[in-house]
């Protein structure tokens, strides 16, 4: 039971460090995604394809920057 308890705990650890990642990887594409938009004035399409994310991702952002601006 020792022995599961700590696999239990070394998973929990690991999935949470994961999380983080995915977490710090989302706010640097959105910040690139962002800075495409703004700076550049690229389209959807080109700031996906630049950004190497999804077109919904990047309307997302897009969406976030008018909400700030209104």
């Amino acid at each position: 039971m020792a022995y599961e308890a700590s696999l239990k705990a070394k998973w929990d650890t690991q999935n949470a460090f994961d999380s983080v990642r995915r977490e710090g990887r989302l706010e640097g594409k959105t910040e690139v995604v962002r800075n495409l938009i703004v700076k550049l004035g690229l389209t959807n399409e080109q700031a996906a394809e630049v950004a190497e994310v999804s077109i919904d991702f990047v309307k997302k952002v897009r969406a976030e920057l008018r909400k700030k601006n209104t």
